[in-house]
């Protein structure tokens, strides 16, 4: 038996997770949550497929059983018997490009273990995407195992008796009140307040996961392409181990299939190519449909030039290919399932509201087509008493809760949202000492971009600001650090035992580089030393 393990953050792991599993005989696809770590020493093969995070940051399903293999009392001959191999995810604009699966695989050899199959690192930067790398290591991996004669579904569908509506989102913990602009009216980039309802008890740094739903529109169309009826119910079997059967009901509508759990606003994977050529009724649509789904250099350059590049979605596919009249199992088998969003929490508990601050994601393609994020979008086009599905989660963010405790806050963008409700709470218990909490944030534009700029001015707090646009020559947050770099060294050396430095926002180029001026600003021993004591913590996207 071989164990086909992912860990994922948005899905795309779990995703070639199954499409190996479809092929391998013999083989148990699951999230590396779910996997008892005490049991990897007797395993005799396991094929682990990795994302990276972040800034080179471990997705969270992986934190436990990485744990595990740090223990440092583990000998090292532990995993003699394991023969293993790793794909991983990643992004080389990142400067720890593939860090989670490297790390990973790294320390499985220094645990004995062997590579059957040399691992292989994705890189979303390549023209091709992910696919370039995974086809050559997956082709290396069905010489090594036993494969199946015919490709196995993951679950089985029976029609039921059951007739009627979907239910709608039952018994939740937040409604939506009210939406505020925290950019400017005629700025093209939109970011807003978003408040709801809560009475959910949660803490400064705290994480809300929000699910979305697919537009009733959309839904309509794609099952309307498909001459699916939404009304009616069907009956889940899980024919092989997967994750889709653990998280939809045994028996469900159509509808609710395609509006809560089926995520058909993203684009269709090399798998549901596949599935199109075998049922597109056109034979110029089965080659065109054929030719982009080969393992072949130009079926990856044709995949991504029509499909990826374009962000085209699973309805647009089905659209520019029909009459295509993909069976029901299959299209629950070929499409994601719809992920949860994670949002730092910009408000203080008061038992009554919880806010998010989110930019909507909007953007053209390269042949000017029109794409909206999924999540941003959904919460973007929500009405007042519309109640959604979320849950709190701890974030890696933990905020002092004694005034006395000086810290200091680099939230450039919507980076700053944690730092709000921060500041609310140290205003509530009544903070008087600006020097107790700094605050650096940077946009491109004061006038358009600065975020709470009224409540960030009258507040305790000690703001250094930094618009990149507002002048010739760019000035970044990391700046206006160096610049203050006297006020920092003070401040530090003087509360070194308990002094927090935390860093939020986007995970590109900025951790980096605010960590150098921080470097810079208090030496690298220091800096070291408060990473340590988890007294400068950085949480990126």
């Amino acid at each position: 038996m071989i164990q086909i393990l992912f860990a994922t953050q948005t899905g795309n792991s779990e995703f070639y997770a199954e499409e190996v599993g479809r092929h391998l005989e013999k083989a148990i696809v699951s999230s590396i949550e779910d996997f008892d770590f005490l049991t990897l020493p007797e395993q005799k093969r396991v094929i682990f497929i990795v994302s990276t995070t972040g800034d080179g940051d471990m997705t969270t399903d992986i934190l436990k059983f990485w744990q595990f293999l740090l223990i440092k009392d583990l000998p090292k001959e532990s995993l003699i018997k394991l023969e293993f191999t790793v794909f991983g995810l990643g992004d080389s604009s990142y400067p720890k490009f593939n860090y989670a699966a490297r790390k990973l695989r790294s320390r499985l050899l220094q645990l004995s273990a062997k590579e059957f199959v040399p691992s292989a690192f994705g890189d979303e930067q390549h023209p091709c995407g992910i696919d370039t790398e995974f086809v050559i290591w997956f082709e290396n991996l069905v010489k090594k195992c036993e494969t199946q004669t015919s490709i196995q579904q993951y679950i089985k569908i029976e029609q039921t008796d059951t007739y009627g509506q979907q239910k709608g989102v039952q018994q939740s913990d937040f409604e939506f009140t009210n939406k505020k602009r925290l950019s400017a009216e005629q700025h093209d980039k939109e970011t807003y307040q978003y408040n709801f309802k809560c009475n959910k008890l949660y803490e400064c740094g705290d994480i809300l996961c929000v699910k979305p739903r697919n537009q009733d529109k959309l839904v309509s169309q794609f099952l309307a392409i498909l001459n699916l009826d939404g009304n009616k119910w069907v009956k889940l079997e899980e024919q092989k181990q997967n994750q889709k059967s653990k998280k939809i009901p045994k028996i469900i509508s159509i509808q609710q299939l395609f509006s809560e759990f089926l995520d058909i606003t993203s684009p269709p994977n090399r798998y549901f190519i596949k599935l199109m050529s075998q049922y597109a009724e056109r034979d110029i649509h089965k080659q065109k449909l054929t030719e982009m789904c080969a393992q072949t250099p130009e079926g990856l350059e044709e995949y991504y030039s029509y499909v990826y590049r374009e962000k085209r979605n699973v309805y647009e596919v089905l659209y520019d290919f029909q009459p295509c009249f993909i069976p029901l199992e299959f299209l629950i088998d070929s499409l994601k399932l719809i992920r949860e969003r994670q949002y730092s929490i910009s408000s203080a508990y008061d038992g009554e509201q919880i806010s998010l601050t989110v930019a909507l994601v909007s953007y053209t393609t390269g042949k000017n087509r029109p794409i909206k994020g999924f999540c941003s979008n959904y919460l973007d086009n929500l009405v007042h008493g519309q109640q959604i599905e979320g849950k709190i989660i701890k974030g890696t963010i933990a905020f002092p809760k004694q005034l006395e405790i000086p810290i200091i806050m680099v939230g450039p963008g919507t980076g700053v949202a944690p730092f709000i409700g921060f500041i609310e709470q140290r205003v509530k218990q009544g903070a008087k000492n600006k020097e107790k909490t700094i605050l650096f944030f940077g946009s491109c534009y004061e006038n358009k971009e600065f975020y709470y700029k009224e409540f960030l001015q009258e507040s305790a707090i000690t703001l250094f600001t930094a618009f990149s646009r507002d002048q010739q020559k760019k000035i970044y947050v990391q700046h206006r650090i160096l610049e203050n770099r006297d006020l920092i060294n003070k401040i530090v050396r003087e509360n070194a035992q308990n002094v927090m430095i935390i860093v939020t926002g986007t995970s590109k180029k900025m951790p980096t580089q605010v960590e150098q001026v921080f470097k810079e600003c208090l030496g690298e021993q220091m800096l070291q030393e408060l990473k340590r004591r988890k007294q400068y913590l950085v949480e990126c996207w």
